[in-house]
């Protein structure tokens, strides 16, 4: 069988894969990447397709052939000349149509052979399932029949209960109901019980109130007419009478003693311990430092406090969060968060006020403030997690991709003063594996119209470009590409190639040697 296309599965990284079928012209060579047809290449040479981007990794590619049939490659007229060139190019023409067309033939039969064996198998498992689907009948029927004698079963416990219901109602209830208290006919029951015990212990209570009432007048009489003297005998009401008056006196005494005791204590509060308004005790001058000083101190060190406090109240704390996927599910208006990975928060339709080309990233962590009457996290601020990596502040700074394949390279943008435009310079892609360094000319060009060139170790220079000559090295010493379709010319008569050195000359293309 012809080769007509080639397959491959995509790395990630790599961009350039080999053709080796043969093909009339560029347009004939199609491309695919996972079934997906795509323009998105070119032709490194005639044997090499190289993509745009390189497919992802475990991506099916395909490069195939598709021939042009629309019209024949060379058409001959009465009394043109026949050659061998045009008649070749028509039968290749027919040739390669017919062996894709014969491949295509193969791919459908192989794939209408796979169909079969799938419905066969198919087939296969709808008799299976009709088999379960018979067992799962059986099966609900048993359980249906189960389910009826757990019915039967349920209504038998049912009249149990009630008739137990009916005993509990005659004799055990809440004491509220007449049935069982006793009464006429009614059953000793629980209410009896209930009856009888509260009788019993309302009688009990009367006869203690009575018994302790009586012990009282008995001790009162007792004391009023007479008391032991503690000689077989008993001292008079009279006697008893005199000694208190003797005792009260004493007492008097003992009162004045106290009086002054507490005129000289009111001295020393006075003096110390007040109300916080005489000068007395308040520290100033030769005043002894008191309760007044202290209420003085305390005063002061409350309005520092609430000064204090009111500072904090008003400054703005906010909660650290990772990531705005660990954004609140139902925050209050007003709740403040600190995101440290801000990356993609210039698409997040769940924040506001993003400043227009910020583009969040690892490093740069952001703060937002919700606003309930928008519904959104409103922007707040930003700042470098780590500003001496973030930002070009050290002699040896790196301004770093975004850490893909295939995605943003390294780059530098100077905006103009509007910040509306900017020019950047850039690393080449991933996949050049490029790693060198351009250093800039010491001075500024030395007349008007010299262009910037590089030596070959990255040394920049103004040099002047003389219009009216081209030159050519006699010794090429850099490999040289010559893309598809483009003619070019080097000055001769010769020109030799360094050791390992090549020139590749495109499909389509022309390299002139001028002598």
């Amino acid at each position: 069988m012809a080769v007509t296309q080639n397959t491959y599965t995509g790395n990630g990284s790599n961009t350039n894969f080999s053709i080796t079928f043969e093909y009339l012209k560029q347009a004939d060579v199609k491309a695919s990447i996972d079934g997906t047809a795509t323009t998105a290449f070119t032709f490194s040479n005639a044997t090499t397709l190289s993509f745009n981007t390189a497919p992802a990794n475990g991506a099916a590619v395909r490069i195939f052939r598709d021939t042009d049939i629309s019209s024949l490659k060379a058409t001959f007229f009465p009394g043109s000349a026949i050659k061998a060139e045009d008649l070749n190019d028509n039968f290749t023409q027919n040739n390669f149509a017919t062996q894709e067309t014969d491949n295509e033939v193969i791919a459908a039969n192989t794939t209408a052979a796979s169909a079969v064996t799938t419905a066969n198998s198919a087939v296969t498992t709808a008799n299976a399932a009709t088999v379960t689907a018979g067992n799962a009948v059986t099966t609900a029927n048993a359980a249906t029949a189960t389910a009826n004698t757990a019915s039967t079963n349920a209504s038998n416990a049912v009249t149990t209960a009630n008739s137990a219901q009916t005993t509990v109602t005659t004799y055990v209830h809440d004491g509220t109901n007449p049935a069982g208290d006793g009464v006429g006919s009614n059953p000793q029951g629980l209410a009896y019980a209930i009856n009888t015990a509260n009788t019993a212990s309302t009688n009990s209570s009367n006869a203690v109130t009575t018994a302790n009432t009586a012990d009282t007048n008995a001790t009162a009489a007792l004391n009023n007419s007479r008391e032991s003297d503690g000689q077989g005998g008993f001292t008079s009401a009279i006697s008893k009478s005199n000694t208190a008056i003797t005792t009260a006196n004493s007492a008097t005494t003992t009162a004045n003693a106290a009086t002054t005791t507490a005129n000289a204590a009111s001295t020393t509060v006075s003096t110390y311990v007040h109300d916080g308004t005489n000068p007395a005790g308040d520290g100033v001058g030769g005043n002894p430092q008191g309760l007044a000083y202290a209420l003085n101190q305390a005063s002061s060190a409350v309005a520092t406090a609430n000064a204090a406090s009111a500072a904090v109240s008003a400054a703005a704390f906010y909660t650290p969060i990772a990531a705005l996927a660990n954004l609140p599910s139902s925050p209050a208006n007003g709740d403040r968060v600190e995101v440290v990975n801000s990356t993609g928060v210039e698409s997040n339709s769940a924040v506001s006020g993003v400043p227009s080309g910020f583009v969040g990233s690892t490093d740069l962590t952001i703060r937002l403030q919700y606003n309930s009457s928008t519904s959104k996290w409103a922007w707040q601020q930003y700042f470098a997690a780590d500003p001496e990596n973030r930002y070009a502040t050290s002699y040896l700074p790196v301004i770093k991709g975004d850490g893909s394949f295939s995605g943003q390279v390294g780059k530098i943008t100077l905006n103009c003063s509007n910040n509306n435009h900017g020019v950047a310079i850039q690393s080449p892609p991933h996949s050049a594996g490029a790693t060198y360094t351009l250093t800039l000319p010491t001075g500024l060009p030395s007349v008007a119209g010299q262009s910037l060139t590089s030596d070959t170790s990255g040394n920049l220079s103004f040099t002047t470009v003389d219009a009216a000559f081209m030159e050519t090295p006699q010794t090429l010493n850099t490999s040289k590409v010559i893309a598809a379709n483009t003619n070019a010319g080097m000055m001769g008569p010769t020109v030799t190639l360094a050791s390992g050195v090549t020139i590749t000359v495109g499909s389509n293309s022309r390299l002139t040697v001028l002598s």
